[in-house]
């Protein structure tokens, strides 16, 4: 058992398997149309009457004959004479016949014989007379019953999601109640001796607990599903075989977390080998994710998710999602864009990628950069606008190269920063910052991507400068760097990663062979006070914030560079330019 973790399936390969064995519910129920929302539709909903219910005004006026306007104009105005009026909800009256007209209000039922309305300002009222000045078409101004929707138009089809504009629809032919598909029923059990509860004191060695309430609240999204958290399962046989064993017989569906990969300690497979026909794959070609199982109890599914956050939340986006609305008889999806990929972005040859990136809209066309860390990394989640599944047939994707994104948010960027962490940009107004992505870089993607412009500001800090034609480049900021440390007999030294501008200044400054290089100066002042090194080369802000002693070696200067065709150009300078520290 413990070899199947290396017997690896492809990711289309695993998309098939899951929809070969998915079950589907057949259980519906009828509710009120008011409770639909996010329920899967059991049936085709066809509409009950036409809609509009009836002919009616869409404004304040007079309902009138049109033909009897034919020849008014301003210089030879139609008097007709006013027969009466209606009011809203009282059934149709019989039109008088031609000369005449009735005071009808907007939402009111035309009168029957009636084919036009006028509104009361292309009007004068002389005593019983109202005063025509032009002529107008038939049905001008009036909704014809049945011109939305027709009695017995199919409103949403079976396997539908109902949302909101469905049920005004539905609601507005008179239908009241639905029949839906029965909630899905989801069980999530999380395992691990390392996890906390959110709100516990910390333990040292201990994580908090994250991707049991971060997958829950996911799927609690989805009024189409009824998620019950079976909370922290430590790291015991019997214990987590028990857990597995309640979700199986109280839900439709079993996700675990944590435990999938086949080392000592994982047990998750062990427990899932034992079921019948038990697991139908462990391990998916796929970055993130890779331990990812699959398994059946019976006609009870099990998804069984890696512990790394981005792992799981990557799997529960890319295959869990899918099976678990197919179970219902919708084919999910995200909303999707096509996308420009604005860097070199990295694969794995031979998998498949989850690739989580940030976009940015430049000009209507959509450009995807790849968002760095690992699968222990939940924060690329919450910097990332969607995600695409790529299937790598080589170690890199080249600039300007199409790419579909999965949105898992419609509000894109506009703006885009790119370059050498500024810390000073912290302090960029609200308003830019909204509508703003930053993009790490390192000195020849920033000069490649100078090259065409792609970005609308660059934060450049190494001591050589690029050409800067067509950049403002009069805004600079001085920040003194140096090595902070914990005593002075250093032996260890974290710096920032080669190819960063930090790591220009840093050296020969000291010379040591145990060197860790980070991706962050924060994170190297972090590693220091922990004792993971002895000291690091950051900046004094940084050092003062993690209570390290400091001694400077010179000031770096940032470049910031405003691409003068930017069309938030003057928006962008004067910003930057008001920023403390920046000199002009």
């Amino acid at each position: 058992m413990g070899m199947i973790f290396h017997n690896l399936i492809k990711f289309r390969e695993a998309e098939e398997k899951i929809w070969n064995n998915s079950v589907k519910i057949c259980e519906t129920e009828r509710i009120k149309i008011g409770e639909a929302n996010g329920r899967v539709s059991a049936e085709d909903v066809f509409s009950a009457s036409n809609l509009p219910l009836y002919s009616r005004s869409q404004v304040d006026g007079y309902a009138v004959i049109a033909a009897d306007l034919a020849p008014a104009s301003r210089e030879n105005p139609v008097a007709l004479d006013l027969s009466g009026e209606t009011s809203i909800g009282e059934p149709a009256v019989k039109f008088p016949g031609n000369g005449k007209c009735i005071k009808v209000p907007t939402g009111g039922v035309i009168p029957i014989g009636a084919d036009a309305m006028v509104p009361f300002e292309d009007t004068e009222t002389h005593g019983n007379h109202i005063i025509f000045f032009k002529k107008i078409e038939r049905f001008h101004e009036l909704s014809n019953s049945g011109i939305d929707v027709i009695k017995g138009e199919r409103l949403i089809g079976k396997g539908s999601v109902i949302d909101p504009r469905s049920i005004a629809v539905m609601a507005s032919t008179g239908i009241g109640t639905v029949n839906v598909i029965r909630k899905i029923r989801i069980g999530i059990v999380s395992t691990g001796n390392e996890l906390l509860y959110p709100g516990q004191e910390y333990e040292e060695g201990k994580i908090y607990e994250s991707n049991s309430i971060s997958i829950y609240s996911e799927l609690c999204r989805h009024p189409a599903f009824e998620v019950k958290n079976y909370g922290i399962i430590r790291d015991n046989y019997s214990e987590i075989k028990n857990a597995i064993d309640s979700s199986i017989e109280e839900n439709d569906v079993t996700i675990t977390i944590g435990s999938t990969s086949a080392g000592d300690h994982d047990m998750v497979y062990l427990v899932l080998g034992d079921k019948k026909p038990g697991i139908i794959f462990h391990g998916i070609r796929v970055k993130p994710g890779k331990p990812a199982i699959f398994a059946k109890s019976g006609n009870k599914l099990i998804f069984g998710l890696p512990g790394f956050p981005v792992s799981s939340m990557m799997i529960l986006y890319s295959l869990v999602l899918p099976a678990l609305f197919s179970m219902a008889g919708h084919v999910f999806s995200f909303t999707e864009i096509n996308a420009t990929s604005g860097d070199r972005i990295e694969l794995h040859q031979g998998n498949t990628d989850l690739l989580l990136l940030k976009l940015v809209n430049r000009g209507g066309s959509y450009y995807a950069y790849q968002v760095p860390g690992n699968s222990g990394s939940i924060s690329r989640i919450g910097r990332a606008t969607g995600f695409s599944i790529v299937c790598s047939e080589s170690s890199y994707l080249s600039p300007h190269s199409s790419l579909i994104v999965k949105l898992f948010t419609s509000k894109i960027p506009e703006i885009l920063f790119y370059g050498q962490y500024l810390p000073a940009t912290d302090h960029i107004p609200g308003q830019i910052l909204d509508v703003s992505t930053f993009v790490e870089a390192g000195k020849n993607e920033i000069v490649r991507s100078m090259e065409y412009g792609d970005a609308d500001v660059y934060f450049w800090n190494y001591r050589d400068l690029p050409d800067m034609t067509n950049y403002y480049d009069s805004v600079t900021f001085k920040i003194p760097y140096g090595v902070a440390y914990r005593h002075i007999n250093y032996k260890t030294m974290a710096l920032m990663y080669r190819g960063s501008g930090l790591y220009e200044y840093s050296e020969g400054i000291p010379e040591l062979n145990d060197i860790t290089y980070l991706e962050n100066p924060e994170i190297i002042c972090d590693y220091v006070r922990s004792g993971r090194c002895d000291a690091g080369i950051t900046y004094k802000q940084y050092a003062e914030l993690y209570s390290l002693e400091f001694e400077q070696k010179g000031y770096i200067t940032f470049h910031v560079l405003i691409n003068k065709e930017s069309k938030r150009y003057k928006e962008l300078k004067n910003a930057l330019a008001s920023l403390d520290g920046a000199n002009q």
